[in-house]
């Protein structure tokens, strides 16, 4: 794992030990920036799920105004901050460590709005529809927002809900990205 381009282009992150964490592969990786590239600078960007960090780094060595990382597991939340060092990122990033649900209603209470929202919850996710809703709540979202899922091919995600729907699919083997943005 690395980060591919950017300020901290070349540095290599700390992977997870074991199978918990399933980082983004750098060929999705790089995919999804390209996709994003055009609105990454001075963006908020919530890494939800965020494993190892390597999405919301990259997202700041690309020139994001600031990233969330929300991740449950305390073991993930060490790795992340080690691969913050690892890049010297001191500033303009917070991490959350609790459930995502608890975490995204607490940042829309805070005023705290997102311009991308990078969801990688574990391939045995079930609750897609529950997640992309809360996502797409006013308070959450800048009207411009976009929310990526990455996800396994043979996941069952909805094509649209209450203010969204899907716009674009990438898929490169057995994962995935989702694209979703309001309906306007």
């Amino acid at each position: 794992m690395r980060v591919i381009s950017g300020m901290y282009r070349g540095r290599r992150l700390k992977g997870p030990k074991g199978m918990e964490i399933r980082p983004t592969g750098d060929r999705l990786k790089e995919t999804l920036f390209n996709i994003l590239n055009p609105r990454i600078s001075g963006a908020v960007v919530f890494d939800v799920f965020s494993g190892t960090g390597g999405i919301g780094i990259e997202a700041l060595s690309r020139g994001a105004g600031r990233v969330v990382f929300i991740e449950r597991d305390p073991a993930a939340n060490r790795l992340i901050r080690q691969n913050l060092q690892i890049c010297e990122v001191e500033e303009d990033f917070l991490i959350i460590q609790e459930d995502v649900f608890t975490t995204l209603r607490s940042l829309a209470r805070q005023g705290i709005r997102a311009d991308i929202i990078f969801f990688d919850p574990p391939y045995n996710w079930e609750h897609y529809a529950d997640l992309l809703q809360l996502a797409f709540k006013p308070e959450l979202m800048s009207s411009h927002a976009s929310v990526i899922v990455e996800h396994g091919r043979k996941a069952d995600l909805p094509e649209s809900g209450e203010g969204y729907r899907l716009y674009r699919t990438v898929r490169q083997g057995d994962n995935c990205l989702s694209f979703y943005r309001k309906i306007l």
